[in-house]
């Protein structure tokens, strides 16, 4: 029994004597930019223990329950270059950690239009607008049209179904038929038809694989071009991700929608190469009976042999088949069904290959060299069924419509014409960016130069029966296109606050027009004619910025707005050149912008006065394209957009609450001298449009967002009719609401993050009409219902 207890009595000490074993503590921080604004979705990993956490919408992330020791914790974002911090764990809670990008990755092959820090963005010397990553997860578009309409000074055409297969983008009330006259780019290089010859968007990205969009307009788009009159579009796409990701994201709802997209990609440690593939599906068949068959696929791989040198190279393939139409309803068809489709038949076939070529050389500190060259192929076969809008005394297949009613019906006869167009595009530019000081005043200088040459093969083949792809040639031609390009734009900067920046642009364009067939007394017979004409131009633009405290910068510029004839419309049929002058404006603006953690929004008043509008005569156009020279036109107006972060103002608990809010105000779109139209207000120019979004985010995981956008009573001709023809070419498109609504959860784990999703588009079930353009009424997006999910690892 001694013994027994001095053992316990032993034990018993040791146990009141010995250390404390240290606690499991908890680590807490943020982590920001180079301006200090907060990250979303940063990757925040200890890799010693396998912990991996998310930054959520205030930028904050947390880990729990470290043993003590001392850990290396790192941060990851595509965007940037990764950061690292070490620290000490012991016995308490580690918090008001701060993790700090403190630069942009070097591996990086998009060209970027706007920039994506707040100090680039006080430097522009005009109206920007972004969408990012964030904002096109969050509402979930269909298309792209659905996110351009939040866009303020942005009106859109809808006429090619619910996917936008086909852009229609003014802006600021020009004519949107087919984007011609808005710069479209991808990844900062062009992307329509041909880009002097024949700017059409035939072919459209899809928003489901962009990482963000940029939008320009005012004097900083003279870097860019041909058309520097509307703004410029740029849809930026990703890069490879730092470490491996992959994401899995499938849609599906009314109307036989179905989009499945995969993507899947990766970096070595080192940072050297990387690669990312991404493949998207969509087909859909219930809307206006139209199908539809697209089939995406893109890649980039990108290599850094050195600190110095980065190579990227990329390439694309794009398939689509539908049977899209031209034809539009008439009026007496609308009233009775806006889902019908009398010409089912029609068929169009698009295919895009593209490649390009990216090298970026630091020269020095303060020098960088980009460089690309690119080409792509584009072939676009359209057949149509031939129809009559009165009875011509033919046999038809079938009269659709009233025909009690002039122009009520529609006589569809038993043949087709089939629009065939390919088109081949290569390019090469090289753009130096550098800062220099000079007489004591800091400087950045832009430059760059631009070689495109493009051909165009264009046949109309007439074959009997409403779906034949084969037949006569009744037309042929080939159009060709040379263009050298070069700018210079610099920035002085004026103290700490005010930026002068004038620049300068040189277009140089020459396009040819041979015709090898066409119809003689009404009669396809092979001709021999050959016409070319030349356009030299120098583009100038002077803008102001200053930055009046901190996170509100004035802007103010003018520059020449520039866009080349298209060459169908320089050289006429016959082979005469018209020698029209290039479109030709002075563009005006003047605004402020905002960039604060509660608040960012743009308010901007425009004036674009246009000595020569030229207006485009094409099928695409409807009734709005009877003219080849509009004369002179004049744009005026006020433009805002406004975000508020709420849970900024006030502790919202688990909850972060946004807003945001575009409106345009276009109180002047007319002819001014004009023999037939002077004083009449543009088609396709609404005077109001509003779009307000709301959205909330729990921090469990629920996300909730409501979006509606108003738009305003528009003319669909430039006589101003208001009463709709019967025939539905003609008059006034009455103003419309549409309201879009999202709810998802997002569950986030260590390893993969899941996100379950449901929309509803047009969730009102407005019935409007989006356009009386290219042949009649065409509908708007009827209400649309969709589930889906998105997988991340």
């Amino acid at each position: 029994m001694p013994a027994m207890r001095i053992l316990c009595a032993v034990l018993l000490g040791a146990a009141l004597f010995a250390p404390l074993p240290l606690k499991a503590a908890d680590i807490s921080g943020s982590v920001v930019d180079m301006e200090n604004f907060p990250v979303v979705g940063a990757r925040v990993e200890v890799p010693s223990v396998g912990v991996r956490v998310w930054t959520d919408l205030q930028g904050e992330f947390s880990i729990r329950n470290l043993d003590a020791g001392t850990y290396m914790i790192s941060a990851y974002l595509d965007d940037f270059e990764a950061v690292k911090a070490q620290i000490d764990v012991k016995n308490e809670d580690v918090r008001g950690l701060e993790l700090r990008f403190e630069q942009l990755r070097h591996l990086s092959s998009t060209i970027e239009v706007i920039g994506r820090t707040e100090e680039l963005l006080t430097e522009i010397p005009g109206s920007v607008f972004a969408i990012s990553k964030e904002e096109l997860v969050e509402s979930k578009p269909m298309d792209a049209n659905e996110v351009l309409r939040r866009v303020p000074g942005v009106n859109l055409r809808e006429d090619s179904g619910p996917v936008a297969m086909r852009l229609n983008v003014g802006m600021r009330g020009l004519n949107p038929d087919r984007s011609r006259k808005v710069l479209m780019l991808e990844d900062g290089l062009p992307i329509s038809l041909a880009p002097y010859g024949e700017p059409e968007m035939y072919y459209s990205p899809p928003i489901d694989r962009m990482e963000r969009i940029e939008v320009l307009k005012g004097s900083g788009q003279i870097a860019y071009g041909p058309q520097t009159i509307g703004g410029v579009v740029n849809f930026v796409t990703p890069d490879p991700p730092s470490r491996f990701h992959g994401e899995i994201d499938v849609e599906g709802g009314q109307r036989g929608v179905f989009f499945g997209r995969a993507s899947v990609g990766d970096s070595t440690r080192d940072g050297l190469s990387g690669w990312v593939v991404n493949y998207l599906h969509k087909q859909g068949d219930g809307w206006r009976q139209f199908f539809f068959d697209i089939d995406d696929f893109n890649g980039k791989i990108m290599l850094r042999p050195n600190d110095r040198n980065t190579l990227t190279f990329k390439g694309g393939a794009y398939e689509e088949r539908s049977n899209s139409t031209y034809l539009g309803l008439t009026q007496p068809m609308f009233d009775a069904d806006p889902n019908q489709n009398p010409v089912s038949g029609d068929d169009l076939k698009v295919r895009r290959q593209s490649a390009a070529m990216f090298h970026t050389a630091v020269l020095s500190p303060s020098a960088i060299l980009s460089s690309s060259a690119f080409g792509y192929h584009t072939v676009r076969n359209w057949g149509r069924q031939d129809f009559d809008r009165s009875d011509k005394g033919r046999e038809y297949l079938d009269i659709v419509g009233d025909p009690s009613i002039p122009g009520g019906a529609l006589y569809l006869r038993d043949s087709a014409g089939n629009r065939n167009r390919e088109f081949f595009v290569v390019g090469a530019q090289s753009n130096l960016a550098m800062e220099y000081n000079a007489l004591g005043i800091r400087n950045k200088l832009d430059t760059g130069v631009r070689y495109i040459y493009e051909e165009a093969i264009d046949q109309r083949i007439n074959g009997e029966g409403p779906r034949a792809r084969s037949g006569v040639i009744r037309d042929h031609e080939n159009r060709y296109g040379k263009a050298f390009a070069a700018f210079a734009q610099n920035r002085f900067f004026l103290g700490d606050r005010l930026i002068f920046t004038p620049g300068i642009r040189l277009e140089h364009y020459n396009q040819e027009r041979y015709i090898q067939r066409k119809r003689v007394e009404g009669e396809p017979t092979n001709v021999d004619i050959r016409q070319n004409n030349n356009i030299t131009q120098m583009i100038p633009g002077v803008g102001l910025s200053y930055r009046a405290v901190e996170g509100i910068t004035l802007f103010t510029g003018v520059h020449r707005g520039f866009a080349p004839p298209r060459t169908k419309v320089a050289i006429t049929n016959d082979g005469e050149n018209l020698e029209l002058d290039a479109e030709m404006s002075w563009n005006y603006e003047a605004g402020v912008r905002l960039g604060t953690h509660k608040v960012r929004g743009e308010f901007t008043w425009f004036r674009m006065d246009f000595a020569n509008q030229i207006i485009t005569a094409a099928e695409s156009g409807g009734a709005t394209t009877s003219l080849i020279n509009g004369g002179e036109t004049l744009h005026q107006g006020f433009e805002s957009s406004l975000r508020v972060n709420w849970h900024e103002f006030t502790d919202l608990r688990d909850w972060t609450l946004y807003t945001d809010m575009r409106y345009m105000y276009l109180g002047t779109a007319r002819f001014t001298e004009n023999e037939l139209f002077q004083g009449n207000r543009l088609p396709y120019a609404p005077r109001n449009s509003l779009s307000f979004l709301v959205g909330a985010r729990q921090s469990a995981g629920l996300g909730l967002q409501l979006d509606i956008s108003r738009i305003g009573d528009q003319f669909g001709d430039n006589n101003e009719t208001i009463i709709g023809s019967a025939d539905g070419t003609v008059g006034q498109l009455p103003s419309y609401t549409i309201m879009n609504f999202m709810v998802d959860y997002l569950i986030r784990h260590e390893r993969f993050e899941f996100r379950p999703f449901f929309t509803v588009k047009n969730a009102l079930d407005e019935n409007y009409i989006a356009s009386r353009a290219p042949a009649g009424i065409q509908p708007g997006m009827f209400r649309q219902v969709n589930v889906g999910m998105k997988f991340s690892f």
